[in-house]
């Protein structure tokens, strides 16, 4: 198990409302849900904060699972140190 912490400072639980599935597509997505809780790679909160999830179809007809944390991310402290950009991690190994 991994602990994260984001810092927002004394900012508010920012709690967004869920969007709507299409009826055709709940099937695939409480299969989707099942499976990620069946492999621990999610569990139930009952946190204050909350984010949209977001299902796109993919080419093949599945969907991708999407978490949209535009709100959250406009309340997170900025990072003194942020990570190196790939591209000139990749030129310096080049």
């Amino acid at each position: 198990v991994v602990r994260h912490a984001i810092h927002t400072g004394d900012a508010k639980p920012v709690r967004c409302s869920p969007r709507r599935i299409p009826y055709h597509h709940r099937p695939q997505v409480e299969d989707f849900l099942d499976e990620m809780l069946r492999r621990d790679v999610v569990e139930p909160s009952s946190s204050p904060w909350a984010s949209i999830i977001v299902f796109l179809k993919k080419k093949d007809g599945s969907c991708r699972f999407c978490v949209d944390y535009q709100q959250l991310n406009n309340l997170t402290r900025k990072d003194a140190h942020p990570l190196l950009r790939i591209d000139d991690t990749l030129d310096a190994l080049a």
